[in-house]
């Protein structure tokens, strides 16, 4: 299993608007890519900052993801964020959800 990790900064007054496009129009974008698994999401309301996580069966899923559906993601997030996004990337070692093992 793989993560991507983006972390944004949201600007200033716009989590309700951040969360609101998560939710409406990220998500459902997410769903629709093959090898997507899930998404969680994390905000730090006294930095103004987003994390999201999204966990993918393979890299090569993550990284179609990527190139072909993130930069519209990028697009509908334009009007919350400030900057770019920092991206990274992880292989799953362990997790209790996933009943993954090192």
């Amino acid at each position: 299993m793989f993560v991507r990790q983006v972390t944004a900064h949201f600007k200033p007054d716009k989590l309700d608007l951040f969360n609101q496009r998560l939710e409406n129009d990220v998500v459902p974008l997410l769903k629709k890519q093959t090898g997507f698994r899930d998404e969680l999401s994390f905000f730090d309301i006294d930095n103004d900052e987003a994390i999201a996580m999204s966990f993918w069966d393979t890299r090569k899923d993550a990284e179609k993801y990527d190139r072909d559906t993130y930069p519209l993601v990028l697009e509908k997030m334009n009007e919350a964020i400030e900057g770019t996004p920092e991206i990274r990337t992880f292989e799953v070692n362990n997790s209790t959800w996933y009943d993954i093992h090192a």
